[in-house]
Formats: structure tokens, C-alpha cells, sequence
């Protein structure tokens, strides 16, 4: 509660100031069009936040509010036309702005694309493509399903994470650093995509699986897209981008893996679409240098992280973004606040904020195995 309030007079003050008004709107972060990141589109946000990462939902209702409020101030845009701009080729009157989707759920099509279509919106979709078609769930939303389980049924998350490690003989010093009182499935949950390459959190997985099961009706909210859904959007002008083969956090991985990742999700799309695959967004934002000379080596133009974190010598690979949910832009009262949505568009909460990855580490080959 203190820290909505704080959040909402930090947003008033600055809406009202001279620094606001001498904004120059549409600019964005280091002289970039602003570009929104959505994940899951939901009927409910209520409902759905009960089994799925809340942070990664917004509701249609509440979409909607926030693509009036950014159409008010911006020309919506598509990736191609905000690309053009950054290389210099095609300047904008009005400043611009482009709505983009991580991941390629099938919600996304169900609720996000009847309503850009109606609104004339354009905007892009980042999938990851060995998932299209199938009814597997992407791994981070079986893993935070699975603590959710685990966790309405008394077990002590940590605890339970870090002896399935130890029992498939992973390191579980990432895990152990939690703190017991810290019996969060999210948190749980991060600390182990940060330590592990996707092949061992599979493993892992299938360790409390031996102790609790995600039932098929709770997967089948978070089913991808099928190829007919995206085939259709693409045909009604959204941009679709590659976000690795698997969702793998890139710089966790082999540089070998990760070349595969970038490789086989633009030649699987470039080949079931028909057209060329320029867009790239980095899993969860994971980039650093080693990673972004992979993305260009692959053939990508365009590449997006999440945060304000660029790298100058290949900054069209860096494009920042900001990541919206149900609740970003919120004030105290739980509704729906322009001065707050101004303050996430102008990244002012970030300005004192590190980013919490590190996308400094640079070496010249692999070092324990990763692209580190």
C-alpha cells in the first residue's frame, strides 16, 4: 500500500512539472519510439492471476484503456515502420509508439487481435516457434504451476526445489539463498531460470512431478497459438517475430544452443509464413554482447530487450521496451491512472532502478558451458 501511494504522488508531481511538459513525447528512452510488451491477454484478470504469474496478464477491459491513452498521444506504429525510423529512413511527424506481444499465446488472438483490429491498431507478436501447434505450455508456466501446487499443499518451496537439485546432482546454491520466510513460488521459480540451462529445470521439473501434477484443464489457458491463429494475424498485418525455438534464456545456455534457438526459429517461421523474419525479442530480456553478436550473426535486424540496459555498438539489437500489465498503471485506488501510465510510458520509475540482469558479461568463448 505505501508503495502504491508513493508510486501515485511520484506520478502526479512529475505529470504536473516542468519536466514533464518539457518532454518531448515519443522519443522515449535514449531518443527510441516508445514500445509496449504485453505477454497474456485475459477475459479476467481476477481469475486467471489465482493459477498463472499475475505480471504477465492484462485484461481486455484494461488494454483497451491503455491503447486509447497511448493512440491520444502517439502514432501507432508497426515494428517495420518504427525500424525504418531508426536506421534513419523514414522519420515520423508525430511521435510513435508500437504495441508488441511476448511468447504467442493463443489468448493473445482470442482477445488482443479482434480489438487491434477494431481500432485500426497495428502491432507484433514474438513466438516461440517449436511451441506453435502443440499443447505444451511454455516451461516457466508449468514450473510456476507446479510451486503453486506445491505451495497450497504446505511444502516448503526452497526447501522442496533445492533437494530435487540436489537429488538430480545440480548445484543448489541458487536456490538456498532464498530464504525459508521467502516461500514464494515466483521467486522460487526465477532463481532457478537463473541458474539452470533450460535441459536441467526439465529434469527438475520432472522431479515434483513425482509429487504434484498440473491437471490438462489448467493448461489449456495457456496454450500457444496454432499456426492457423498466426497465419491469420500475419495475414491481417501483424508483424510476427522470433523469441528462440524454446524460450531458452540465452545467456544461460551453450553458445552452441543458442545459435540453434536464433537459427531454427527464423528459419521455421521464414519457411511456414512465407516471409522474411527481421524482429527479435531476447527471452525475459537476457542479453548481453556475446548474445546480441549471435542475434545479428543469425540474420535478425531489429532486436528487443525489456529494460533500458543498450548496447552502443549494436543498439538497433537493443531496442528497448516496457513491460505492461493489469496493474502498472494504477494509482492507489486501484484504477486506472493517467499520470501513472505517463510516468511508465517516460520510464520514470526506472531512472534510479538497475536492471535486475546483468548484461555486462562479455568473454570470447564459452566459459562453464555458456554464453556468458
Amino acid at each position: 500500500m505505501l508503495r502504491s501511494v508513493g508510486k501515485t504522488c511520484v506520478a502526479f508531481a512529475y505529470s504536473w512539472s516542468s519536466a514533464a511538459r518539457q518532454t518531448v513525447r515519443g522519443t522515449g528512452l535514449h531518443g527510441t519510439p516508445f514500445i509496449a510488451c504485453y505477454h497474456r491477454v485475459v477475459e479476467n484478470f481476477d481469475r486467471s492471476r489465482r493459477r498463472s504469474i499475475p505480471a504477465m496478464l492484462i485484461s481486455t477491459s484494461m488494454l483497451e484503456r491503455h491503447l486509447d491513452w497511448l493512440a491520444k498521444r502517439f502514432t501507432l506504429s508497426s515494428l517495420d515502420d518504427i525500424g525504418m525510423h531508426l536506421e534513419g529512413k523514414k522519420p515520423f511527424v508525430k511521435p510513435a509508439a508500437a504495441i508488441t506481444f511476448d511468447d504467442g499465446y493463443s489468448d493473445v488472438y482470442h482477445h488482443a487481435y479482434p480489438l487491434l483490429r477494431k481500432k485500426g491498431i497495428p502491432a507484433a507478436v514474438f513466438v516461440v516457434s517449436s511451441l506453435i501447434g502443440t499443447d505444451r505450455p511454455q516451461i516457466f508456466d508449468r514450473f510456476y504451476l507446479l510451486l503453486r501446487l506445491l505451495f497450497t499443499h504446505g511444502a516448503p518451496l526452497a526447501d522442496t526445489v533445492a533437494n530435487a537439485l540436489r537429488s538430480r546432482g545440480f548445484d543448489a546454491a541458487a536456490v538456498e539463498r532464498v530464504r525459508s520466510s521467502e516461500n514464494d513460488p515466483f521467486r522460487v521459480m526465477t532463481a532457478v531460470l537463473n541458474a539452470l540451462p533450460q535441459d536441467q529445470i526439465e529434469i527438475v521439473l520432472a522431479a515434483l512431478e513425482e509429487h504434484v501434477s498440473v491437471k490438462r484443464d489448467q493448461l489449456e489457458e495457456i496454450s500457444p497459438l496454432t499456426w492457423e491463429m498466426l497465419e491469420t494475424m500475419h495475414r491481417g498485418g501483424i508483424t510476427i517475430g522470433s523469441h528462440t525455438m524454446s524460450h531458452r534464456l540465452l545467456t544461460t545456455e551453450s553458445a552452441k544452443t543458442a545459435r540453434s534457438e536464433l537459427l531454427g526459429s527464423k528459419k521455421e517461421l521464414e519457411e511456414n509464413l512465407g516471409s522474411r523474419i527481421d524482429h527479435f525479442a531476447y527471452p525475459d530480456g537476457r542479453v548481453n554482447p556475446t548474445v546480441v553478436q549471435a542475434v545479428k550473426a543469425a540474420g535478425y535486424r531489429f532486436g528487443y530487450g525489456i529494460c533500458h540496459s543498450r548496447d552502443a555498438g549494436l543498439p538497433l539489437l537493443t531496442i528497448p521496451r516496457k513491460v505492461l500489465w493489469e496493474r502498472s498503471c494504477l494509482n492507489m485506488l486501484g484504477r486506472f491512472s493517467s499520470a501513472v501510465m505517463n510516468c511508465q510510458v517516460n520510464w520514470v520509475f526506472d531512472r534510479y532502478m538497475g536492471c535486475e540482469h546483468d548484461h555486462c558479461s562479455v568473454v570470447e568463448v564459452e566459459r562453464n558451458g555458456r554464453v556468458a
